[in-house]
């Protein structure tokens, strides 16, 4: 059994392919997405409630995904607080719903935080509705306060200011080609093992897919 599960996004074909060079590139700054491995999260990582089991969270997540359709939108490279990662453009609606489906379909397996991680994942300018969800989803990106990402760095310093820069035009220059949309055709369930890496333990093609 895994110390923590988590259900991603994690992008096949040539996407794919670029983020885990990206991340297995051995830059300083991809040491620490490179933990989590090349995704987007759709329901952040959770310790197993009491009484549930990995087996019985694998059924979830099947019958979860047999009953979603696929979501498709164009990606953009862009700078969100001092990292860098995917974003999705235009109308994200049906992405949200997605994500939505799997943070509320999928919570009775999430053990319930305690206190003391309650504060340890409180942020300074948290806002009140990020907090609540902290406090109800064991999460403070869900719901309206989701944004779908694929992490390609950690933080970047600003200082020199030309570091961001060449981070970025290193990145431009290694992207796929992003005109094609993104197709998001099945949910990975992830988990992370003792020395705190997550690797894909299946992926579960949706419904329409």
């Amino acid at each position: 059994m895994y110390q923590r599960y988590a259900i991603y996004d994690c992008p096949e074909g040539a996407l794919g392919a670029f983020g885990s060079a990206w991340l297995g590139s051995g830059r300083a700054t991809v040491a620490r997405p490179a933990r989590y491995g090349f995704h987007a999260t759709l329901k952040a990582p959770f310790a197993l409630s009491e009484g549930e089991s990995e087996a019985r969270l694998v059924d979830a997540v099947s019958a979860l995904a047999a009953g979603l359709s696929p979501v498709a939108f164009k990606l953009e490279l862009a700078r969100l607080g001092g990292f860098f990662a995917l974003v999705p453009q235009g109308d994200t609606a049906a992405l949200n719903r997605l994500a939505r489906s799997c943070v509320q379909e999928l919570e009775a397996f999430r053990a319930p935080m305690t206190a003391a991680e309650y504060e340890r994942k409180l942020r300074p300018g948290m806002s009140a509705q990020k907090r609540e969800n902290l406090k109800r989803w064991g999460y403070p990106y869900v719901l309206e306060d989701f944004r779908y990402h694929l992490t390609l760095t950690g933080p970047v310093p600003p200082v020199p200011p030309a570091a961001r820069e060449a981070v970025r035009a290193e990145l431009e220059a290694a992207l796929p080609d992003l005109a094609a949309p993104h197709q998001i055709t099945s949910l990975c369930l992830c988990g992370e093992d003792s020395a705190g890496q997550f690797h894909i333990l299946q992926r579960f093609g949706l419904g329409g897919a």
